[in-house]
């Protein structure tokens, strides 16, 4: 059995300032893709599921993207073209395809790159190659996309701890369909909600009352395999909003109720998916911080989690005003202070104006005055559960000491997922009162636990929880809370 495999992910935020291209990608060609068996990624569970049941795998080239602006037309189709140019060279020399995308990439004239993938690949290889794909939770999906597949796997988890097992998934689904065990029917039904990201943490209720659920189906007999989407809210694309996908063996009766199941518990979830409590202003969740940071025994959790590139100054600010000790602001993405930083030297004060250098929305810079504790290149292997095995690049790194708070600059963009950020730098989780994250949910794979107390506040900016800032002019039907405050309106 020969099974080719190819990768191409990247999450779109459609109404970020820049836009995203190829040095934004890092590519694994050929050989190099089995560099992910090491790694949390759907791809590294795809690969090692294969090779156990002694699959021959044919690698052609994943290119792997975070989140970004709207991928650049020209972007897209050298990537797409390598991917296509690979699978050419050894067309109808295998059985399958296994690919490993996101579900919400958008490029400056296509609303679905993922449908457009598969187009192409169904042009290439015709309609009776078996093909499924392991997705995002986060992906927006329609029925174009999902028709051209022979399965859609979406992961379980988010915190996304669950890539590599999304990709076992479906690898396994892949061989018992080659091997004639079962017969898959796809099942796809849209919930038309929109939902923050920030509320689909699957820790804890409503989205773990959701995958609750999905898994009580995955138990079921002559069930395959069920993925709930959660969408990705900041998109302006016809797609956008929830969805389900429902895989059973030979049986489409059962997956639609799987489908029309789920579609009414989000429903029935509506205002906790999109509105959630406990969220607060930056000033109100600063002073909660540091009131409570005075006597917890662990540090206390600031998520900022409407800041998409890891630059915006809004809870820095508000740290400095209220006298904040004992904070860490780890990765605050500044390229020209780190610089400047490293002109000055370690052990050097410097007073330089930092963060938010690539929009006015980010809140402005703000001027600090600091003592150079560290200037460095750094990168490392990861060891949290996300990114373990994966190469972190931080680039040139800055650390400084802002009258008690260790503010730390990176030349790349990376959020606060884990300790590494932290530790790898010679210091401990409970050095601190308060550790800001701008994650969305992936932190509370550490700092669940790590943490006291984690403190939402709804910053403005890039990805705030109040949708209404943006303007979807791509959106065609009635979607909560979007487009339609009654959600009568979309049942």
């Amino acid at each position: 059995m020969r099974i080719a495999i190819a990768g191409l992910l990247h999450e779109t935020h459609t109404f970020l300032p820049h836009k995203t291209t190829v040095s934004d990608f890092r590519l694994y060609r050929g050989d190099q893709m089995f560099e992910h068996r090491q790694m949390n990624t759907s791809m590294g569970g795809i690969i090692n599921t294969c090779e156990k049941y002694d699959v021959e795998l044919l690698p052609t080239m994943i290119a792997s993207g975070g989140c970004s602006g709207i991928v650049y037309d020209k972007t897209y189709q050298e990537l797409i073209d390598e991917i296509l140019q690979r699978l050419a060279k050894i067309e109808n020399s295998f059985d399958a395809i296994l690919l490993s995308l996101h579900g919400a990439m958008v490029t400056e004239t296509i609303q679905s790159a993922e449908y457009d993938i598969l187009k192409r690949i169904r042009d290439l290889v015709g309609m009776e190659m078996p093909i499924m794909v392991a997705l995002d939770l986060h992906g927006n999906l329609n029925q174009e996309f999902i028709c051209l597949t022979n399965g859609v796997f979406g992961y379980h988890s988010s915190p996304h701890t669950d890539c590599h097992l999304t990709g076992e998934r479906t690898a396994l689904a892949m061989l018992n369909y080659l091997k004639e065990q079962t017969n898959p029917k796809v099942t796809f039904k849209r919930a038309n909600l929109v939902i923050p990201s920030v509320f689909s943490a699957t820790t804890l209720p409503p989205a773990k009352t959701i995958m609750d659920r999905v898994r009580y189906w995955v138990e079921q007999s002559e069930v395959i395999d069920v993925s709930f989407f959660f969408g990705f809210a900041w998109s302006d694309v016809e797609q956008l909003g929830a969805s389900v996908v429902a895989i059973t063996d030979n049986n489409q009766d059962l997956a639609q109720e799987i489908c029309e199941d789920l579609v009414k518990l989000s429903h029935d979830l509506h205002h906790e998916l999109t509105t959630g409590t406990n969220i607060y202003s930056v000033a109100e969740g600063v002073e909660l911080a540091i009131r409570k940071g005075n006597d917890s025994k662990k540090p206390i959790i600031i998520l900022d989690h409407s800041d998409r590139l890891n630059e915006t100054t809004f809870v820095l600010k508000e740290l400095i005003k209220q006298g904040a000790k004992k904070a860490a602001h780890p990765l605050l993405w500044d390229k020209e202070a780190v610089k400047l930083c490293q002109k000055s030297g370690v052990g050097n004060k410097i007073t330089l104006a930092v963060g938010s250098k690539s929009s006015k929305d980010g809140g402005g810079p703000v001027k600090v005055t600091g003592k150079v504790l560290f200037v460095g290149e750094k990168q490392y292997i990861g060891t949290g559960p996300m990114r373990k095995g994966s190469l972190v690049n931080h680039g040139l790194t800055a650390i400084l000491d802002v009258n008690g708070i260790w503010l730390q600059l990176t030349e790349r963009s990376n959020s606060l997922i884990d300790a590494d950020p932290i530790i790898q730098f010679g210091r401990e989780l409970n050095d601190f009162d308060i550790i800001v994250t701008k994650s969305k949910t992936h932190f509370r794979a550490v700092y669940e636990e790590a943490g006291e107390e984690i403190i939402i506040v709804d910053a403005p900016a890039y990805s705030p929880v109040d949708l209404s800032v943006f303007n979807y002019n791509n959106v065609k039907t009635k979607l909560y809370p979007l487009t339609t405050k009654e959600i009568k309106d979309i049942i």
